[in-house]
């Protein structure tokens, strides 16, 4: 657990435009998006309503790991959605950190009166703190073997 904030908001560390998908689109359009955009996960929203974030690892798990026909296969068919863990901008980084470490997530929506304002990511975290970089190999390590 991390002890001091780092007087580092949510906002000034976050990525304001993240990349969005419909829940209708398929795999390979989704994948493509990913590659263009260099990013490890898709934003689910339908009609500016968060649904869900589609990470790499839910396409390998529920996709390719249970064969689907990806061909065939809508995003919200293998995101994650229901219950979303998310930050609000105005919590310090430090908040943050301690939300990936206990719910093993590396990426964050983030969240004001319903609203989705942005993503915060490890790399985001490490971008503003590099000394940070330990803590967080801890999160990505045990993010990893948890799932």
């Amino acid at each position: 657990m991390v002890k001091n904030k780092l007087g580092i908001k949510v906002s000034e560390a976050m990525n304001r435009f993240p990349i969005l998908a419909g829940p209708n689109d398929l795999l390979p359009k989704c994948a493509r998006k990913m590659l263009a955009n260099n990013v490890g996960c898709l934003i689910v929203k339908d009609r500016g309503e968060l649904l869900g974030i589609a990470t790499e690892k839910d396409f390998v798990e529920k996709a390719i790991g249970k064969e689907l026909n990806i061909n065939k296969t809508k995003l919200k068919e293998v995101m994650t959605s229901g219950m979303m863990i998310t930050v609000s901008p105005d919590a310090d980084l430090t908040e943050a950190i301690e939300i990936m470490q206990r719910e093993t997530v590396r990426r964050l929506p983030v969240i004001k009166d319903k609203k989705l304002l942005g993503l915060l990511t490890s790399s985001d975290i490490l971008s503003k703190k590099p000394e940070m970089l330990d803590l967080l190999k801890h999160v990505i390590k045990k993010n990893l073997r948890s799932k």
